[in-house]
């Protein structure tokens, strides 16, 4: 067996172990651990280190009941986190009984609707559960998502919107220009901010307006947009960006024009949006390779940074472009 296989073999063990933790813990903060557990490997931590982690990370986190019985009944909606345990079960079925990908086709279409929940977390745990294969994880991360699910207003229909789609460049000058966007509530968790800007009927009219077909030029405009302001709602839509590349092939259209509206909302709401209006920003690429980016991240603790570096130089291999080295770099301080 190889470092690499024992490494992924001791990240299965782990995650095993972590189905019986708790999503969540203090006021509704979503646990990092097995995204960042699927991080660490991913830039090739060893076992040693994985395990490292999850002694550090997992003392904050409390053990869940007894889980509920293969064959638990869906919850009635979306939405409810004490509807976890259920989800778990309900999904860990489903995975059993049809698979992942007819589960996915099943389920992402309503998921997407909510992606932005939790701070976009059940999307991103449900992407890292994708790329290492743990079926078990899978069925955690879609049980969080439909758990903390967070539909935002409806959006104007596209059909009814004269000159849409948007490009980028429009469409945050667009978003920017809304009124009184300083007078929004500050409140402490980003899907709350999120949900207040979905309220807003010009929100609506807007959000989803943005060509689906230049959300890869989104991502990178939130990479330079993270380098010059380590803003922390933009982290998170950089990951995100990253989930949402593992999980194209189970998306259409309408699913992918929901991430779009959520992003609007995740951006508005981090107040860092203006920076990017005035056009792309200048970003440096730095002397590190990502060989010796992933060195610098595997000495971190910060579950941030370990994921966002190793959803940079996931982005990068798909669409190579030097915001995602820049932002790397910068989440680690080098």
């Amino acid at each position: 067996m190889t470092e690499t296989d024992a490494a992924l073999a001791t990240l299965h063990e782990l995650l095993d172990e972590g189905l019986g933790l708790n999503p969540e813990y203090e006021d509704q903060l979503s646990s990092h651990l097995p995204m960042a557990l699927d991080a660490l490997q991913d830039l090739g931590a060893d076992g040693a280190r994985l395990h490292e982690f999850r002694r550090r990370y997992g003392a904050k986190l409390s053990s869940l009941p007894p889980a509920l019985p293969l064959g638990t009944p869906r919850p009635a909606a979306f939405g409810r986190i004490a509807d976890y345990p259920a989800w778990l079960a309900h999904y860990r079925t489903a995975l059993l009984d049809i698979g992942r990908d007819a589960l996915l086709r099943r389920e992402l279409p309503a998921l997407m609707q909510g992606c932005g929940g939790a701070a976009f977390h059940g999307l991103i745990r449900t992407g890292h559960a994708l790329r290492h294969g743990h079926p078990g994880e899978l069925a955690a991360a879609l049980a969080y998502w439909a758990s903390r699910h967070m539909p935002l207003a409806p959006l104007a229909p596209l059909t009814a919107q004269p000159g849409s789609p948007l490009p980028l460049g429009d469409w945050l000058a667009a978003l920017c220009a809304l009124p009184d966007a300083d007078a929004m509530p500050s409140r402490p968790l980003i899907a709350q901010r999120m949900a207040d800007w979905g309220g807003r009927e010009d929100w609506q009219a807007l959000a989803g307006r943005l060509a689906v077909d230049e959300l890869p030029a989104l991502a990178r405009s939130a990479a330079a947009l993270y380098v010059h302001t380590a803003d922390f709602t933009v982290l998170h839509m950089i990951t995100a960006s990253a989930a949402l590349r593992q999980l194209s092939p189970w998306l259409n259209e309408p699913a992918l024009r929901s991430f779009v509206a959520a992003a609007a909302a995740a951006l508005l709401s981090s107040r860092a949006a203006r920076r990017a209006v005035a056009g792309p920003l200048p970003v440096l690429v730095p002397p590190q390779d990502w060989d010796r980016l992933a060195a610098l991240t595997l000495a971190q603790h910060n579950d941030h940074a370990i994921k966002l570096v190793a959803a940079c130089r996931a982005l990068d291999r798909v669409d190579p472009a030097p915001a995602w080295r820049a932002a790397a770099a910068r989440a680690l301080g080098v």
